[in-house]
Order: structure tokens, then sequence, then C-alpha cells
């Protein structure tokens, strides 16, 4: 497997040194040709890290597979990559319902969730160049996944799940990066209720949230975040 980041040489000014020679960390994107049952699929771009989850969990997003068990083998060719899926009608699974009861959380729980969501990542901290994405209960964060995409970190979330056989209904998604409609499609088929992210959300994430009966919370900083969607998940008492 390919190292998650590499150091390359740059060059780097500053009004001291002016430009100078310099070996900088630099988070690795690498690109795939996947073929399917010995057909090309198509090219995935990625942090190449956890390739069996984000595969996984890219062709459930995509309805070629519901279950992690679909998926008959996998071979790793250098940067091609042959899966061999089992027969199907193709058609998206119904992830969208759950017998599940509703799930809430305190306000400071979120809080503390984003603060080590958030420093969980020395990947992260060693090249800025990455999205993290978690999934968590209101005791604590439970996995989390990096990647140079956001989508790609998502889809790999969505795969360990489908390959753990772990149900998200009742889980809390942390994410680095903007809430966009994308986001929230690839959250609805995962069932996820509460939606935690630093930046921003769009005005469709917001619509297809409330549609979607999701509670998306966006600027999460400090002790403070905005509610888009669905505040009665929320608790504003201590929860600790």
């Amino acid at each position: 497997m390919a190292q998650e980041a590499i150091y390359r040489l740059i060059h780097r000014y500053s009004p001291e040194k002016g430009i100078e020679e310099y070996r900088e960390l630099i988070i690795n994107e690498q690109c795939f040709n996947v073929n399917i049952n010995n057909a090309h699929y198509q090219s995935i771009c990625c942090t190449p890290s956890h390739l069996e989850e984000l595969l996984t969990g890219h062709l459930a997003m995509e309805g070629l597979i519901s279950r992690g068990e679909e998926i008959k083998g996998i071979e790793f060719d250098g940067d091609t990559i042959h899966l061999n899926l089992s027969p199907r009608s193709g058609l998206k699974s119904d992830a969208g319902s759950s017998n599940l009861a509703d799930i809430s959380c305190p306000a400071d729980r979120l809080t503390e969730l984003m603060r080590k969501h958030l420093d969980s990542s020395d990947l992260h901290k060693q090249t800025g160049g990455v999205h993290i994405m978690s999934l968590a209960t209101p005791e604590g964060i439970i996995i989390s996944r990096e990647d140079i995409g956001r989508h790609n970190a998502v889809d790999k979330l969505y795969g360990y799940c489908l390959l753990k056989d772990l149900d998200c209904a009742d889980k809390i998604f942390l994410s680095s990066g903007r809430i966009s409609h994308e986001i929230i499609q690839k959250l609805v088929l995962m069932r996820v209720k509460i939606v935690v992210s630093r930046a921003a959300v769009t005005s469709l994430a917001q619509t297809i949230a409330r549609q979607s009966g999701i509670t998306v919370l966006g600027f999460a900083r400090g002790d403070r975040f905005n509610i888009y969607t669905h505040p009665h998940r929320i608790t504003a008492g201590k929860g600790w």
C-alpha cells in the first residue's frame, strides 16, 4: 500500500531568507483504474489508504452493492484494482428507513466530540491536506477516516460500516469540511440523523436535510455552533 504522505522537494520563500530549497511532507494523491468483473468501471483518485472500505462505500452509494459481502474478490495490481461482484439488480437498497428509536445529544457533548474529532488526525496536522470524517455516539468517537476528498472520506466510513455490519442510524457524523447537498445525500443513504461540521452548510444541503429529517449543525467551533435543521435532537443542558 502506498504511503499517505510523501516528502517532495519544493522551494520556500520568506522575507528573511528569500527563496530556498526545502523538503516538504505533502499529502499523497494517487489515481486507480477500477475494473469490475473484468470491465473498466472508472478511475478513482484518493488518499491511498483503506481502499477496500473506499470501494465498498462508493459502490454502495452508487447502488451497485448493498452489502460488503457482495464483493467476492478484490485484487490490487499496481494502479489497477480488480473487483469481482456477485450479480444483482443494481437497484439502490432501501437505506432511508430505520426502525431504531430517534437519537438526541446534549450540546456540550457535541462540542467535545468535535474537539476530539479535529484533534485525532495526525495526517492533517502534518500536511493540512486531508478532510477527516468520523462516526460517534454521544459517549465518544467510534471510527475516523481521512482523504483528500470529502466524498471519499464519507465513502470510507460507509464502507467500514458495511464491512463491520455497523448501523449508522444511531450515530453522529462529524466533518472537518463544508456540508454540501452531495454529502447530505450520502448521509441519507447511511441513515445518519445528526451531522456536525466545523465548516459551512449550503442552502441545498439544508433543504434536503430538512426534508430527510436530519439534524445539521455547522460552524461548530469552540463551544458554539449553528443548528440549520431539526433542532429538537439537541439539548442545551450539561450532558457529562
